[in-house]
């Protein structure tokens, strides 16, 4: 139905946004905000560098239409890190990053789709060291006021992806949400709930295996 062609859209559009998005660690160096900001920036940098396990949940809005699901994040300083994000509305959707392999199941359609994460932004968020040296992101805003900071992004190579934003709250510091924004200016908004950064992930989460168990 079109109903779950938008809601498989809306899956697919949240999987590049958020692995873009917390790419964005890249280019803040050559960007007229970085030395007004440059304090703030170097604390995101670091908050998600001393990430290990994340779980969370999310809700997920696009013009009104709501879909929530569950994130986990597994990171280390040795190797790259694994990912796992499980849409729990129907189409139920998963997709899993583990190591250079980003695998997409649609577990209605029983359907596995695999590609390399170096073709897609993924391969940042789960770098052993996320930095700010790459130079192919442009900040487009940094906004702060006594409550929170969001800092907006665009890659310059590829501005037709549209704005990515970060949203941090202040005090205590805890990352609470996500914007992006098409070159139709449509916004979907990812907000970020009961984050937990202690309890242990199973490597067995980010295993998708096809029926034939190849």
């Amino acid at each position: 139905s079109l109903k779950k062609i938008l809601r498989k859209s809306y899956a697919i559009n949240f999987c590049i946004a958020f692995f873009y998005i917390l790419s964005i660690e890249s280019a803040f160096a050559q960007s007229k905000f970085f030395n007004q900001y440059s304090q703030e920036l170097t604390q995101i940098e670091n908050f998600l560098n001393n990430i290990k396990n994340l779980t969370c949940r999310f809700i997920q809005n696009s013009n009104g239409n709501i879909v929530e699901g569950k994130f986990y994040l597994s990171r280390n300083k040795e190797s790259a890190g694994k990912m796992r994000i499980e849409y729990l509305a129907d189409p139920k959707v998963l997709i899993v990053v583990n190591g250079a392999i980003l695998s997409y199941q649609d577990i209605e359609l029983d359907e596995v789709s695999r590609l390399s994460t170096n073709t897609t932004p993924a391969s940042f968020l789960t770098r052993p060291n996320i930095s700010f040296l790459a130079k192919d992101v442009e900040i487009t805003n940094v906004v702060k006021n006594n409550n929170e900071i969001k800092v907006s992004v665009m890659k310059k190579n590829r501005k037709e992806a549209g704005e990515f934003s970060l949203i941090f709250k202040l005090d205590p510091f805890e990352f609470v949400k996500m914007e992006v924004k098409n070159d139709l200016e449509q916004i979907i908004s990812i907000q970020l709930k009961n984050i937990d950064f202690q309890s242990k992930i199973s490597d067995k989460l980010f295993t998708i295996k096809n029926n034939d168990n190849e």
